[in-house]
């Protein structure tokens, strides 16, 4: 009986207050959610403010970039105002190389000036840039600076400097009497533009480097640390005029021609006459074939007696580890007798491992009309120094060993031999067992050479 009591007093209670419980939750809710919309609303209210702000940022910047446009400075500002937007469009590239070299005649040292100075005039003659016997040296500290060309940037330029002892030697008569470290070179120096005709007309403007051969003064680029008799008796290294190339689409095939102050590097020119420089080429991932040449006038005040050198290369890259070049000069003087003189070089490399390899180099160059001597302002000494009438001919191998010991710090070991044959009369030319007292005369030389070369980037690419 009690326990019905209690259920109908539950029953009857909920009948009587469950509506207004029902009504204070619903009024709760309904507070809970005005308080929602609010804070919604105040929240679009700022994102709209940050909205306009963003919108009128914007037109301002279009508005500015109208004017700067009209006003015909868009192509002058690059990707950023001032020093930032220039340094983002130059590319930089160098290297520090530094060697030793020992030559087994022992010549005289470099003191000894009565003897020919410069590792006794002709032991240095065939590898100049390393000239001195039993001596450390600082080759090259060399900066390459670039703001290429293309489709988007037409104007750019190229500067290229050498500190050290290259520096020196590469400097010309003048400079090679004095070759010790601290020297400095402009190797190239050029505005260039990109002319929008065809495929586009690259000119330069200034100092280049020559497009006559395969060897360089940049130790980096070469297989072998010493360059050889090719390069070194029959080839320039830069110009100054201008120059303007063209390359054929995706044919492979490209074409060079300028007009320079001569041979060599004169600034001013030496005589009223120029030289024409010209290549033609075709090149692919696998083969580059090249003619080039120069042709004009050499000769201090005088405008006559042309001096032209002919130059053929090819270079074969058969697999990512093994390469081969051929290059080969034939040279000439428009003068009396016509004194000619012809080389060829040949050389390969295999790479053992992916940082280690080895090239080989043979060489020979035949000067049997004496044009070596002919006009001896175009040789870097005026004692070049064959000291008989016969013609001279001479020829060379050397054999180096390259090893990456990081991605840019590159060792190399080097074995090199020079002989000297005449048409006649005794081939001893190379200084031997020099000293204070004396010297001898031998018609070979054996050179060995150890060099290190820190890359600013990697070998072989980034």
């Amino acid at each position: 009986m009690t326990s019905r009591w209690l259920a109908a007093s539950a029953a009857l209670a909920a009948l009587v207050f469950g509506p207004s419980l029902a009504t204070a939750a619903d009024a709760d809710v309904e507070r809970q959610l005005n308080e929602m919309q609010g804070r919604m609303q105040q929240m679009e209210d700022k994102l709209q403010a940050t909205s306009d702000q963003l919108e009128s940022a914007n037109q301002r910047v279009d508005e500015q970039s109208q004017v700067i446009e009209n006003a015909g400075l868009a192509e002058t500002r690059g990707t950023g105002n001032g020093l930032p937007g220039f340094l983002g469009q130059i590319k930089v590239g160098g290297w520090v190389a530094a060697s030793y070299f020992y030559n087994t005649n022992d010549p005289n040292d470099a003191d000894l000036g009565g003897l020919g100075g410069d590792n006794a005039g002709i032991n240095g003659r065939f590898y100049p840039f390393h000239p001195d016997h039993n001596s450390f040296a600082l080759d090259q500290v060399w900066w390459e600076i670039e703001r290429e060309i293309n489709e988007d940037n037409r104007g750019g330029f190229r500067f290229d400097t050498a500190y050290g002892k290259t520096a020196a030697l590469l400097g010309g008569p003048n400079n090679r009497s004095n070759r010790d470290d601290s020297a400095f070179y402009i190797s190239q120096g050029y505005v260039q533009y990109l002319a929008p005709v065809g495929d586009g007309v690259t000119f330069k403007l200034g100092k280049f480097n020559t497009l006559i051969g395969t060897e360089v003064a940049q130790s980096p680029y070469n297989w072998n640390i010493t360059r050889g008799s090719v390069y070194n008796l029959l080839e320039p290294i830069d110009h100054i005029g201008i120059l303007a190339q063209y390359g054929f689409g995706d044919t492979g095939f490209d074409v060079a021609i300028g007009g320079v102050n001569g041979f060599s590097t004169d600034d001013p020119d030496r005589n009223d006459a120029k030289s024409i420089i010209g290549h033609l080429g075709y090149a692919n991932d696998m083969l580059t074939v090249g003619v080039n040449g120069i042709w004009g006038g050499d000769f201090t005040a005088f405008d006559g007696d042309e001096h032209g050198v002919i130059n053929g290369l090819v270079k074969l890259n058969v697999s990512d580890r093994l390469a081969f070049w051929i290059n080969g000069d034939y040279a000439w003087f428009d003068a009396d007798e016509n004194p000619d003189a012809w080389g060829i070089a040949a050389a390969g490399r295999f790479g053992i491992t992916d940082r280690t390899g080895i090239a080989l180099r043979g060489e020979y160059v035949a000067d049997s009309s004496q044009a070596l001597f002919f006009g001896g302002e175009l040789q870097p000494d005026d004692t070049f120094p064959f000291r008989s009438g016969a013609g001279i001919n001479t020829w060379g191998i050397t054999a180096t060993l390259d090893h990456l010991l990081t991605d840019n710090l590159m060792v190399r070991g080097e074995v090199r031999y020079d002989r000297i044959d005449k048409d006649n009369g005794s081939n001893d030319e190379f200084f031997h067992n020099s000293s204070n007292s004396g010297f001898e005369l031998a018609p070979d030389q054996v050179v060995l050479g150890v060099e290190a070369i820190y890359n600013f980037n990697k070998f072989g690419g980034e």
